[in-house]
């Protein structure tokens, strides 16, 4: 379709085009003899399938007035539940604030999850306030702690002395020249605050290992919430620090429970050690790590040091895993509610600590830069944030899938632009990168709780997108949500239909060195440190561009894996093969569960180098010779083709090669060629069959057949913007194969529905195609200023449509609202089978009226929207609400030093982390 252009920088904002459509008949062959199916049913919409937000409680000086004002608001724009998580005040109401976990504010959350439930909302709330866990109940013995590791050189007849100050000793090493070594601290005198050591004959290294508090304080701390950082590494510190809450909800009602405590990411910096750090050791990884602290320090031999450090690493994680989430999930299920908890940024494996909670989440944190033709994209985006990515976000759902855990939720959205300057537009390919990396429960980040008496723009959160009834996109919000809403309703139904797994090579990582801390930390902001050009991504990443599904696993996942005669079956559902990217070291137990599934059926692919030595050194002999007996029959494979050895396991086959696709071809397994038109899919099963969410991210229109990877006999589209669906253009080809025709604009998505039987209550999916040129509408347009502030602008009338900063007055160059356009047209003499109306570049979204008939809004790509019979013979009256941004009405107030920000300059920055100021923008567009 070819639209008149105009010049943006002076002209249209709202270039309205009406162009011509032509509905193309295609026609599905049904054979007689086939099953009649029924048709198309969007599941039941609950609040669950609807978005949830983070809504901070600032000072939580909350009131049951206004938490029932925040809560009907918020449920009439289409949220479905709350995450409560007490932070810092507002400046000027002090007198409000409510002591953290009080009765007062215990009589708060009982109130609001009452309310919650009467409007069927639901209620998390986060295991403190802030972050990460701790507060005024953790004296130093419960804080976070780090290791120091300070080396001495010693003669005999010397006097060793060495100030404590404040750090407690964890041992005393002494290595001799000679080779000897002693652990002397029990020999060593401490006495104000100095520990001595007389040493004896010969030449000594000392290594004293020293522990000490990080000094974190909660960030963000709520009144009543500050205090040192709770030591995550410690069950008996995690316990003290659940006995406030234990105490605080004894008077709580039972039934008024919230559904799930929530653990945010890991930010615990510098935290390294725990009090029996090196009891905990010998019982994990059974050695002394005293012996090794020259290696610890990467001294010496770099492979000893190699193990060591991966020792050191696997012992963290197992104590994040053991001492910390397992039973803070426990204790969450003695409360009668379920967990949300973040793990990325852990220094552990993010794919089991994941795992352990009911609902892992994952976080989309800044812009993804998506190539959509006319999608804004803040020039300011700090390059540290990295981007959103989809093969990091899929360690939360993976763990879900491969564990059986319906859920996977996502903090979403976190400064996807400066404050005041975020569309609905930018928002919905956000959302969309989410669902297909296979989040089907995403919450907002977010909205602060605020009183109805507080000022615009009201009490904001310094590190969000702005989701408030303060910001100007309030207004169509409840159109976003009701998208959200009706996509999750279908990907938290049925089951997730991924045919590979792909093991996770931690290990490999954890031999390698690392920062000061001595530890890796898999954050989604820094993946290319740890995630990116390793041979897993580089399998994650060609399986993904090419289609084949897939989820991630563990080395305890696959202590839970069975193989059925439907294939491998881990949390319920099936997977074909299993993927072993190139990786140099295994543990001896993850071999012989490899060997366990292929010998029951599995089928094993090894790309690039097979395993070469176990990684660490617990029973390092033992365990080298039995990995050297489990692996020779692997390196036995044989030549099957060009790059491919194989080798049969008793009921399975291992295949090894450079390839990957090449070896997923051979083993039988399906792509979905969609992804050749570079459109995103994720794809699940139901009872009669599989649903696809599509989603188009790409500067590119799909308009043409597709191959599905599954056998269908008849298919339904679904447009889950405007709800519209129908029995879809199929056709078989060869190997009984199934294309469906689809159309997706760059920023369009859809849900594609499969049927194992024909369907003939459905009606046809209207395909529309241009039958002509777009026409300009023209005639003068009557604008009218209708809500918004700081207050109404006159009203204008024009011919030329541009930006109303420039053809109105200076009430409208800082006004943030909305305005009504208004214009009579005839309608075109030309025949069409409908007609659409392309209102161009829309800042920011807009809601159509024709002839008095609401047709619908228009906040996402394309802004587009489909007149149908509300376009009459003659003359005709055309209306457009169109709602900018708040950034002109920001920016006129920074300019005249009003007094808004009503929080501590730490408390509210710019996407920079400065001091935010918006005086010297430009004016934005509307």
């Amino acid at each position: 379709m070819r639209c008149k252009k105009n010049n943006y920088n002076d002209t249209l904002l709202i270039f309205i085009i009406i162009t011509v459509l032509m509905m193309s008949v295609l026609f599905t062959v049904c054979e007689s003899e086939k099953q009649v199916s029924a048709g198309f049913k969007l599941p039941e919409i609950t609040h669950q399938n609807k978005p949830w937000t983070y809504w901070w409680w600032m000072g939580s000086a909350v009131d049951s007035t206004n938490i029932t004002k925040n809560l009907e608001e918020y449920y009439e724009a289409g949220i479905g539940g709350v995450h409560i998580i007490p932070i810092y005040g507002a400046k000027g109401y002090e007198d409000r604030y409510i002591a953290y976990m009080s009765p007062k504010w215990i009589e708060m959350l009982a109130f609001t999850v009452s309310e919650a439930k009467r409007l069927d909302m639901g209620v998390d709330m986060t295991t403190g306030t802030g972050w990460p866990f701790g507060g005024p109940q953790l004296g130093p013995e419960d804080a976070a702690s780090k290791v120091r590791i300070e080396t001495f050189e010693q003669k005999g007849g010397d006097h060793f002395t060495h100030s404590l100050e404040h750090k407690m000793p964890q041992a005393l090493m002494a290595f001799s020249r000679s080779g000897e070594l002693q652990n002397v601290l029990g020999e060593a005198h401490k006495e104000a605050g100095v520990l001595q050591w007389d040493v004896p004959r010969g030449e000594w290294t000392l290594y004293a290992v020293m522990q000490e508090g990080t000094g974190q304080q909660v960030k963000r701390a709520a009144p009543g919430g500050e205090g040192n950082v709770l030591d995550y590494f410690s069950l008996e510190s995690l316990y003290r620090y659940l006995d406030r809450f234990d105490e605080a909800f004894k008077p709580y009602v039972g039934s008024l429970s919230v559904r799930a405590f929530y653990n945010d990411s890991y930010e615990v910096y510098g935290s390294n050690w725990t009090d029996d750090f090196l009891v905990e050791f010998i019982r994990l990884r059974k050695y002394g790590l005293n012996g090794f602290l020259p290696e610890l320090l990467n001294k010496g031999d770099s492979d000893l040091a190699a193990r060591i450090r991966h020792d050191y690493n696997e012992t963290i994680s197992d104590l994040l895993l053991e001492q910390f989430t397992i039973p803070w999930v426990n204790w969450s299920h003695g409360k009668g509610s379920i967990t949300r908890s973040q793990s990325h940024g852990s220094p552990g494996n993010l794919l089991d600590l994941y795992a352990a909670a009911d609902i892992p989440e994952t976080e989309a944190f800044g812009s993804s830069g998506f190539p959509i033709p006319g999608l804004r994209i803040d020039p300011d985006m700090p390059e540290h944030f990295g981007k959103p990515d989809i093969l990091v976000s899929k360690f939360a759902s993976s763990a879900a899938h491969v564990t059986g855990k319906p859920l996977v939720s996502s903090e979403s959205c976190t400064w996807l632009g400066e404050h005041f300057k975020v569309a609905l537009s930018q928002i919905k390919p956000e959302i969309d990168a989410l669902l297909v990396s296979g989040v089907n429960h995403v919450f907002f980040h977010g909205l602060a709780y605020s009183p109805k008496e507080a000022p615009w723009p009201g009490w904001l959160f310094y590190a969000s997108t702005n989701f408030a009834q303060s910001n100007t996109f309030w207004i169509d919000l409840p159109e976003l949500n009701a998208y959200i809403a009706r996509c999750q309703s279908f990907l938290q139904s049925g089951k997730p239909a991924n045919d590979i797994l792909l093991y996770w090579p931690v290990h490999d990582i954890w031999r390698t060195e690392t920062d000061e801390d001595g530890l890796h930390h898999f954050q989604v902001h820094n993946a290319n440190i740890w995630l990116y050009g390793t041979p897993f991504f580089k399998a994650a990443q060609t399986m993904w561009s090419r289609g084949y599904t897939f989820d991630y696993v563990s080395d305890r996942m696959l202590e839970h894996i069975k193989v059925s005669p439907d294939g491998i079956v881990s949390g319920g559902n099936v997977y074909r093969a299993i993927v072993v990217p190139g990786c140099r070291y295994m543990p001896v137990q993850t071999l012989a569960e490899l060997t366990r599934l292929a010998k029951n059926g599995a089928t094993v692919i090894f790309t690039g180098s097979i395993p070469q030595d176990i990684p660490g050194l617990t029973n390092i002999n033992n365990n080298r010779t039995r990995f050297a007996k489990l692996i020779e029959p692997i390196k036995q494979s044989k030549h099957l083709k060009e790059g491919i050895r194989k080798t049969i396991a008793g009921k399975g086959i291992y295949y090894l090669g450079d390839n990957l696709e090449d070896m997923l071809q051979e083993a039988g397994i399906q792509r979905e060629q969609v992804v050749d038109n570079d459109v995103k899919f994720i794809r699940r099963t139901y009872d009669k069959g599989y649903h696809y969410f599509l989603t188009n991210l790409s500067s590119e229109k799909l308009d043409d057949w597709i191959t599905l990877g599954v056998g269908a006999s008849s298919v339904v589209l679904y447009d889950p913007l405007n709800q519209k669906h129908g029995r879809a253009t199929v056709r078989k080809v060869s190997g009984g194969i199934t294309q469906v025709y689809c159309c997706l604009e760059p920023g369009q998505s859809c849900i594609l529905q499969t049927f194992d039987t024909e369907l003939v209550s459905e009606s046809e999916w209207e395909y529309i195609s241009p039958a002509g040129e777009g026409i300009e509408i023209q005639g003068q347009w009557n604008v009218e200023f209708i809500e918004g502030g700081p207050k109404l602008p006159e009203g204008f009338t024009t011919e030329r449509l541009a930006s109303w900063t420039d053809l109105g007055d200076h009430d409208a160059r800082i006004f943030g609202g909305t305005a009504r356009y208004m214009v009579k047209f005839h309608k075109p003499s030309i025949h069409a089978d409908n007609w659409r109306l392309d209102l161009g570049r829309v800042c920011e979204s807009a809601r159509v009226s024709l002839n008095g008939a609401y047709i619908g809004a228009v906040w996402c790509f394309p802004f587009s929207i489909v007149l149908g019979d509300a376009l009459k013979d003659g003359e005709n009256r055309l209306e457009i609400e169109v709602t900018n941004l708040a950034a002109n009405r920001i920016k006129d107030m920074d300019s005249g030093k009003v007094e808004w920000k009503i929080f501590h300059d730490i408390n509210f920055v710019s996407i920079k982390y400065n001091g935010f100021d918006a005086s010297s923008w430009e004016f934005i567009d509307s």
